[in-house]
């Protein structure tokens, strides 16, 4: 019975470890949003990654330069065991935040970015999450043959921190979870100057990235 046991412990890690994920932290500031919406230009923003591993006892420095060529800068700071005793390498890069998702996909530089868009005749500044599609196959396509994993974004936590630095706004958030707390219709928050809020995407819209290499985040109502 105890080695039944075992076996059967044995595979449920296995199949935990079925697809490996990437986790994603980052702040946004309105002021950026509104300007490169407007202005038409990029911004590199500062991002947190986390990269699921095997162990953080492996050698890492292949990962780490194979990761350094999927963003605009990498710098890894450490390998932890995380709570869900799962190893992750934990590292700093930047991501561009553009209005135009084809430059960004034809740049070629960095795996995930920022999408800040208007469209005609309407109000709102429209935020994103992009992906680009290519980097994302070719990244795939060497963790497979590495670890025999899928690379998976379905699973993966991509946290923003909006802050706002300019005078009261209202935005609207798509279901997420916003200060740690879900919502299921798209919510209505005014945020006065210096606020901070947090918005941690749900699975669906990281599903929805990693098929269409975009998925709405909020958006921000230029006028109330």
């Amino acid at each position: 019975m105890l080695t039944r046991l075992k076996i059967l412990l044995i595979l449920l890690i296995i199949s935990s470890l079925s697809a490996c994920k990437m986790d994603f932290n980052g702040d946004l500031y309105t002021s950026d949003l509104i300007k490169v919406s407007e202005e038409g230009s990029t911004l590199n923003l500062p991002m947190e990654i986390k990269f699921q591993v095997t162990s953080c006892t492996e050698d890492l420095n292949e990962l780490n330069q194979t990761l350094d060529s999927y963003f605009l800068e990498y710098n890894f700071i450490n390998c932890k065991t995380s709570e869900d005793f799962t190893d992750y390498v934990t590292s700093k890069v930047k991501v561009p935040l553009t209005n135009n998702q084809d430059s960004f996909n034809k740049s070629n530089q960095s795996l995930v970015g920022y999408l800040s868009k208007s469209f005609e005749n309407d109000s709102r500044i429209n935020v994103y999450l992009i992906l680009n599609k290519s980097l994302f196959n070719n990244l795939s396509s060497y963790i497979e043959n590495k670890t025999f994993q899928d690379l998976s974004l379905e699973e993966s936590k991509f946290q923003l921190n909006l802050n706002n630095d300019i005078e009261e706004v209202n935005i609207e958030v798509y279901p997420s979870y916003v200060d740690s707390k879900p919502i299921v219709w798209r919510t209505s928050y005014n945020m006065k100057k210096r606020e901070i809020i947090s918005i941690v995407s749900s699975n669906v819209h990281a599903a929805h990235l990693e098929l269409n290499s975009w998925t709405p985040i909020f958006y921000i109502n230029m006028q109330n």
